[in-house]
């Protein structure tokens, strides 16, 4: 075959399939993708044990995708037996800044739905897990709360206790203060406006400090008509869409050309090895990075 585009991906095995999660780097088709969610009953296992091996977030290229790939289709197949792994998932994409897979973790979650609810919970209240980590388990609580009504007085009262305890994170409070925003929580107005106020002051004394907020703004927000939930219904398998690959990767390529003429050499796809950077995007080398992380 000249392309896997003309591949009859319904003939393929499970193994051969699976080995193209491994082999198309970002450009995995949309057509690979179903085809592995058709066969969810055999393929969830499979993708489990790849998210669930830490190793394998720490792959040199393309074979770092693989995991990204299995934590999207399995949020995909929307199934309980999916939550091992993307709590795995959860863990490993803070642990190594994998933000292909933290950002839309939260949606991911919220399509799970209720099940996940005490498991995040818990993520939420384990200080140990870091501040990230947290973030991304309110975030993904928030999400579920998007359609389960009768969780969300409680939880939203649980976010505002975070926002409101100062032996807590700047940045775990940030996140709070903005899914309180976000939802539009006027009952927690008192807390947002001491929020925002605390913001200002930090400006006042860090010149280059920029807050998640103000306390004058607070009012314009929670009186803006309706909520700000985008992001929490995100749709992540639009990754997999023929104008999503091809606007990623002219993205990258016009990166790539601009770093080669000149600039900072700071390549946002930082997948060729050659060239030495980190295949979690952050700018640095692998030596430098990730390899001290997993070792």
């Amino acid at each position: 075959m000249n392309s896997t585009e003309e591949i009859n991906y319904q003939e393929l095995t499970d193994g051969e399939l699976l080995e193209l999660l491994h082999t198309s780097g970002d450009s995995l088709p949309m057509e690979v993708a179903e085809e592995i969610i058709d066969r969810s009953d055999r393929m969830l296992p499979l993708l489990t044990l790849i998210v669930i091996d830490k190793s394998n977030w720490t792959r040199p290229m393309p074979e770092w995708w693989a995991t990204v790939h299995a934590t999207y289709l399995l949020g995909a197949m929307e199934s309980i037996d999916a939550l091992p792994a993307l709590m795995s998932a959860l863990r490993w994409a803070d642990a190594f800044d994998n933000e292909w897979v933290a950002e839309d973790l939260p949606s991911i979650f919220g399509k799970l739905g209720v099940g996940a609810y005490p498991y995040l919970m818990a993520v939420a209240h384990d200080i140990s897990a870091g501040w990230s980590a947290r973030a991304t388990a309110l975030m993904s609580m928030a999400s579920i709360c998007v359609t389960e009504i009768k969780l969300r007085a409680g939880f939203l009262d649980f976010v505002a206790g975070v926002l409101d305890n100062l032996a807590e994170s700047i940045n775990i409070r940030q996140a709070a203060a903005n899914i309180l925003l976000d939802f539009r929580s006027t009952a927690h107005r008192e807390s947002l406006i001491k929020f925002g106020r605390e913001e200002a002051l930090r400006r006042d004394e860090i010149a280059s400090y920029e807050g998640a907020f103000y306390d004058w703004e607070v009012d314009d927000f929670l009186s803006s008509d309706g909520r700000d939930l985008e992001f929490y219904q995100r749709d992540w398998m639009s990754f997999y869409e023929v104008d999503e690959r091809q606007r990623r990767h002219d993205y990258w390529a016009e990166e790539r050309q601009e770093g080669r003429e000149g600039g900072d050499g700071n390549i946002p796809y930082p997948f060729d090895e050659g060239e030495g950077y980190c295949h979690c995007g952050s700018g640095i080398s692998f030596e430098e990075c990730c390899k001290k992380k997993i070792h």
